[in-house]
């Protein structure tokens, strides 16, 4: 039996591969499954299009889930017999002045030189593609490819899969994990409040609570929380104000569906305050109708935040523990959870299939860090 610490969007897809390879599992969460960073998350599968030449070791693992994903939601929806909201309009990344311009064509040149599909646009060919956006915009560029999912219905639609498979995988709802039991360093259980499981084999899909874990180094998997607040408006059905993923500097807006306009998000270092602020909301929202002012007569629905699961590079722990045997790690994922999620989950499959992490993700084991 698979224990998986964490029933966010990796653990859960987790769980999915590997009982398709015919393991057993059984999956705890401090809380209700998925009503964390994965809930909180806006849906976007355009990480690549905000990275920088510094994080160029990010590359080929976003560009490897971003082509998994097509195959994945179908899968998914095929599988559980729910749509996701996978959406294919793309996504335009916008600059309002100089500044943000000057920042914006170093990503474009960056993709660009990487083989990416985008296009440098003016402020009214941007307005061609989206009429309502207002003429702050000074120019940008489109990436057709760079699609987004309603992150909410594929959590409801990975727990509809597993709960078909209710003999192979065992759900612990509001169960919180307090230590990882080992023995002469290997695993052999956790202690939660209510009782001990026993188990040989863990993987650590915890997020931003994953050093709240007794036994768990930190130097192995340093991660903190960061905050983010969202605001979620109604547009009308008849005439939607917006096809496109529209991302500025600081802000992004994410249609949906069913008429939903998603706004976010910040990023604070609180700690695990996941207080709304008059000043977090404030700041999207002014942002926001800087680019896009038809959002000041729509109703608010919804507001949020989520705390992001953040190591010191930004980039995802994954594979096994070099402390304890039978530990593994599947966490860190940041702003990009739901990106990875298709390939981490392949990933932790093949491991237990062939014994050995793939070399793409070389550059992001646990204990990168110890100096």
């Amino acid at each position: 039996m698979v224990l998986i610490i964490g029933g966010g969007i990796i653990g859960l897809s987790i769980a999915w591969r590997l009982i398709g390879i015919g393991k057993k599992v059984i999956i705890v969460d401090k809380k209700s499954f998925g009503k964390e960073a994965s809930w909180a998350a806006a849906g976007m599968l355009s990480g690549r299009l905000d990275l920088k030449p510094s994080e160029k070791q990010l590359l080929p693992i976003f560009e490897k889930s971003h082509f998994a994903w097509p195959k994945f939601a179908k899968e998914l929806e095929d599988r559980s017999g729910k749509s996701i909201g996978y959406r294919k309009e793309g996504t335009l990344m916008v600059a309002c002045d100089i500044n943000e311009e000057k920042k914006l064509k170093n990503n474009y040149n960056f993709l660009k030189n990487n083989k990416l599909n985008v296009s440098w646009l003016s402020g009214n060919l941007i307005r061609e593609k989206e009429p309502y956006v207002s003429n702050n915009v000074l120019s940008g560029f489109f990436s057709p490819d760079d699609h987004h999912v309603n992150n909410r219905y594929i959590l409801d639609a990975l727990l509809t899969i597993l709960k078909k498979n209710k003999n192979n995988c065992i759900f612990k709802e509001n169960t919180e994990v307090e230590k990882i039991i080992t023995n002469e360093n290997q695993v052999i259980g956790i202690k939660t409040k209510k009782e001990t499981i026993k188990t040989k084999e863990i993987i650590i899909c915890s997020g931003a609570w994953t050093n709240k874990i007794k036994n768990i180094e930190v130097n192995e998997a340093p991660i903190r929380p960061v905050k983010g607040q969202m605001v979620c408006l109604k547009m009308s059905k008849e005439s939607s104000i917006l096809k496109h993923i529209l991302w500025r500097e600081n802000v992004y807006l994410v249609p949906r569906d069913n008429s939903d306009l998603i706004i976010g998000a910040t990023e604070e270092e609180m700690g695990f305050d996941k207080s709304l602020t008059a000043g977090g909301i404030y700041n999207l929202l002014k942002k926001a109708r800087e680019i896009l002012p038809g959002i000041e007569d729509l109703p608010i629905v919804e507001s949020w935040s989520g705390l992001r699961p953040t190591t010191r590079d930004e980039a995802p722990i994954i594979g096994p523990s070099k402390k304890i045997k039978g530990l593994i790690y599947a966490t860190g994922h940041h702003r990009n959870g739901i990106l990875l999620a298709p390939l981490t989950s392949n990933v932790i499959k093949n491991y237990y299939l062939n014994g050995k992490i793939e070399s793409d993700f070389s550059n992001f084991r646990p204990g990168r860090f110890i100096i």
